[in-house]
């Protein structure tokens, strides 16, 4: 009889790390997220996993240990990481002062120390690129030295999971471990955006959006399209395929700095940009005069069609923005369940 794979998701959101998860036999034993509309979109959609709608740092490691029927062997999550982000003027003295004192930023020690506590068998730790230099890196060295001294072989890479096959250029830190004597090991690459001989060319946002151009507004799949200003539309038909806002070009009427995401049109033969919501809207379509809808935003982070995101727009586009891609958690899972076999 073969042995379940348990694992809990901290800080889930809603759900790419764990779906993937499942999608190789695994089991999620609990989900914590401190987000009333997380947990709507998760009693929509897992109504079969437990939920903890719960500040992490009142949950006491008994309480996640009393929903856990057996060994645990994975616990994955991505603690909230807009105190990293590098979005902005984070060069700035005074905003670099306020992220040191991001309680965001703790609950990535609260993680580790949650680790140490509940012993996995194995770890995962998600975060944006913005942990590497935090603190000149002596917090991220921080982190990996209480799971180190916590007993489990830890490391970590920055992974743009475009190499992946994920139609999305986003890059972020993956974090493994594990406290069975085993080598960290990270998947490998499986694209690439230059011709390789042994990888395959990096996958474009296209072919997964191509067939919601022209499907009309259903709020039930979350595909609306935003009510853009007759301005906002003006400046979007300025913008080339691939290109961005050209502020220096702009008449008088329609000046306007350019900034994020929301002002730049995503190329169909290329992964889409990072899809982070930036002013509560994702990139412009490919070939429409619009932002990006939801479930155009969820096709590209790989969330099958069947998954409902709950609340507003901003708070859909959050959950979807915010999200491990579950095709890559998928991957992350095929090379944990194949080093677990080494030692179950």
């Amino acid at each position: 009889m073969q042995k379940t794979l348990r694992m809990v998701d901290l800080f889930c959101g809603a759900g790419g790390l764990h779906i993937g998860f499942e999608r190789l036999g695994f089991k999620t034993e609990l989900c914590i997220d401190n987000n009333p509309q997380v947990e709507k979109t998760h009693q929509l959609n897992f109504p079969e996993i437990p939920f903890l709608n719960k500040d992490i740092n009142s949950i006491t490691p008994d309480e996640i240990a009393s929903y856990i029927d057996g060994e645990l062997d994975v616990m994955a999550g991505g603690p909230p990481c807009q105190g990293f982000s590098t979005i902005g003027k984070r060069s700035s003295s005074d905003l670099n002062k306020r992220l040191a004192h991001d309680p965001r930023n703790d609950l990535v020690l609260t993680y580790a120390n949650l680790i140490n506590e509940l012993r996995p068998k194995f770890i995962v730790m998600e975060n944006v690129k913005g942990i590497l230099t935090k603190d000149k890196g002596k917090y991220l060295a921080r982190v990996l030295e209480t799971l180190t001294k916590s007993g489990y072989n830890v490391d970590y890479r920055l992974i743009n999971m475009a190499d992946y096959g994920i139609p999305q250029v986003r890059q972020r830190v993956i974090v493994l471990g594990n406290r069975v004597n085993l080598p960290v090991v990270f998947p490998e690459p499986t694209h690439s955006e230059k011709d390789n001989l042994l990888l395959k060319p990096w996958n474009n946002c296209w072919d997964v959006i191509k067939d919601l151009s022209d499907l009309d507004d259903d709020p039930n799949f979350n595909h609306v399209a935003l009510k853009h200003t007759p301005k906002n539309i003006e400046r979007y038909k300025l913008i080339p395929e691939g290109g961005r806002l050209p502020e220096h070009e702009l008449s008088e009427e329609l000046y306007r700095k350019n900034f994020g995401n929301t002002y730049k049109r995503l190329h169909r033969e290329k992964p889409s940009l990072t899809m982070v919501p930036g002013n509560d809207a994702f990139p412009i379509h490919p070939v429409l005069h619009r932002s990006l809808t939801i479930r155009e935003a969820a096709r590209i982070q790989t969330f099958p069609d069947k998954m409902i995101f709950a609340g507003n727009r901003r708070q859909q586009g959050h959950q979807v923005g915010n999200a491990v891609p579950p095709k890559f958690s998928e991957i992350l899972a095929a090379l944990i369940k194949n080093e677990l076999s080494k030692v179950n």
